[in-house]
């Protein structure tokens, strides 16, 4: 015999109410750590926070299947959190919560974007970047489509995968940097642990402060990683470490629509280091023509560098 009280419809309405809140709290651009520390806060309070919240979760995930009878509501129910949620977005003035739900998340060139997906996890977005999001019953599930991304990743019991190029990369517990150039994948560990996965070689587990390389032929050394400098883009700085000139010059197109290029393949192997501001096209070109005696030219669609004579 069960003896646990059960809540009334009044108490039900109101933790409704109060869980939509924190959805979409989680889902606006200015969420904070300490939103989300409070949120975690709250989860924690109680079984009845945790479970609603997860309900209210599958709901919303299945809104994109109209067709199909919830699993575990009624259609009355699910009329009732649409309208009440949409009519709270319209009031907060955010739309944010809708895109993290959908399949695409993507920013354009020179764009960065913050987004928490429904499970709580935050992912922030560099510049020409795109993920695809599916969250199961049994796995959480984001694929890297181009670009790069920054994860945080919530703490629940499904298992949690990044999939990447030619790898699969499976949280446990962490906080990871991970970008896509080309076939090359890179993926840096910030805080816990990453194992990442390739059919064609054994598998690599990352700790916090490393990092791996990977293609389709097999993967890098793992070597140390400067958080700092990973993370860097985040404030919109570029840094470079003893970086090839053809490396700095890829870095600068994905931030800007208008191309530099090289007059001489040659130049590529020049090495750059410092640290500057991505959103500065201008600047940028300046600072390479000091720091290695180059000179520019504009096209009609590209700015071409070369060695003075």
């Amino acid at each position: 015999m069960n003896n646990t009280a059960q809540p009334s419809p009044s108490q039900e309405d109101a933790l409704s109410e109060e869980v939509a809140t924190w959805f979409l709290r989680l889902q606006a651009g200015d969420c904070s750590a300490e939103d989300r520390r409070a949120f975690e806060a709250w989860l924690a309070e109680s079984e009845a926070h945790r479970t609603e919240y997860e309900h209210y979760v599958e709901l919303w995930q299945s809104l994109d299947q109209l067709g199909q009878e919830p699993k575990r509501a009624s259609r009355k129910k699910m009329g009732m959190v649409v309208s009440f949620v949409a009519g709270l977005a319209f009031a907060l003035g955010t739309a944010q919560w809708y895109i993290s739900l959908g399949e695409n998340i993507s920013t354009a060139v020179g764009e960065r974007r913050h987004v928490v997906l429904a499970d709580g996890t935050a992912v922030d977005l560099n510049t020409d970047s795109k993920i695809r999001v599916k969250m199961t019953d049994g796995l959480r599930k984001v694929t890297l489509v181009q670009g790069e991304a920054l994860l945080g990743v919530a703490h629940e019991a499904r298992p949690f995968e990044v999939h990447a190029g030619a790898g699969v990369l499976r949280d446990i517990g962490t906080t990871f940097n991970v970008r896509r150039d080309d076939e090359q994948t890179t993926v840096a560990v910030l805080d816990g642990e990453v194992l990442v996965n390739l059919d064609s070689v054994p598998s690599v587990n990352l700790h916090g402060g490393q990092q791996v390389g990977y293609a389709t032929n097999g993967l890098s050394a793992v070597s140390p990683v400067n958080a700092a400098d990973v993370t860097a883009w985040l404030g919109g700085r570029l840094v470079f470490r003893e970086a090839p000139l053809t490396e700095v010059v890829k870095q600068i197109n994905r931030y800007h629509s208008r191309p530099v290029e090289l007059a001489d393949e040659q130049l590529g192997s020049l090495k750059v280091s410092g640290e500057f501001n991505s959103a500065d096209r201008d600047g940028l070109i300046q600072a390479l023509k000091m720091l290695l005696s180059l000179s520019s030219t504009e096209h009609l669609g590209s700015t071409e560098l070369f060695r003075l004579p």
